[in-house]
């Protein structure tokens, strides 16, 4: 029988990599298919295209996510840097030092080893409160989904503006890229929130997971 965890790693794919790869799958057989011959046409069954389309959509996602997390480094700590400053956030300085204290670090030390704080986090949550690291891994998958959203979206909106010149319609031409481009933006503001929403109830997770039996400590 599967375990909730087991059921879980599903779910992290499913909105990490294969929705967005569906999306992009799909933009790019409407566009695609009218151009060229259809080899198969009438010689695959329904359900054998669908599980083309599955199998498709999953492989398309899986090479979006490395470009997609790209975004983390270059655009992501910057902005989390100015909306959330980590000399304001108190719960990943606690939990920075309990990680520090347990791998038996001097507390000036900035080098991750052997882990990142979050990394450190989440494993601790894993192994002792699998309710508070399901919780958290929920908010890790919205993320990872509309980062990859802000990938996909400029490239739907660019093959949108293709079968816009395809069909003549000046207002596709016009309008896809700009429309593409505008949810790509609240996509990443989007992913932004809910990436640092799931650091920062990893570390209140934490924290009080080792603090919570000591008043006061």
């Amino acid at each position: 029988m599967p375990k909730p965890g087991d059921f879980y790693v599903g779910v992290v794919e499913l909105f990490a990599v294969l929705l967005p790869g569906a999306l992009l799958m799909a933009a790019l057989l409407l566009t695609l298919v009218p151009l060229v011959p259809a080899p198969f046409d009438g010689r695959v069954s329904v359900q054998a295209q669908w599980v083309a389309f599955a199998f498709g959509a999953y492989a398309l996602g899986a090479f979006v996510f490395p470009v997609a997390s790209l975004i983390d480094d270059r655009y992501y700590n910057p902005y989390r840097e100015r909306r959330w400053p980590k000399a304001d956030d108190h719960a990943y300085a606690w939990a920075t030092d309990l990680r520090q204290r347990y791998f038996h670090q001097p507390q000036a030390a900035r080098d991750d080893i052997p882990m990142n704080t979050f990394a450190w986090a989440k494993a601790v949550l894993m192994l002792h409160a699998p309710g508070a690291f399901n919780d958290v891994q929920r908010f890790e998958a919205e993320s990872k989904f509309f980062r990859s959203l802000v990938v996909v979206l400029p490239v739907v909106g660019g093959l949108a503006m293709i079968q816009g010149v395809l069909d003549g319609a000046p207002g596709l031409v016009v309008g896809a890229p700009i429309v593409a481009l505008v949810l790509a933006r609240l996509s990443f503001h989007r992913y932004a929130e809910r990436r640092h929403k799931s650091t920062e109830w990893a570390y209140r997770y934490l924290v009080t997971l080792k603090f919570g039996s000591e008043p006061g400590g």
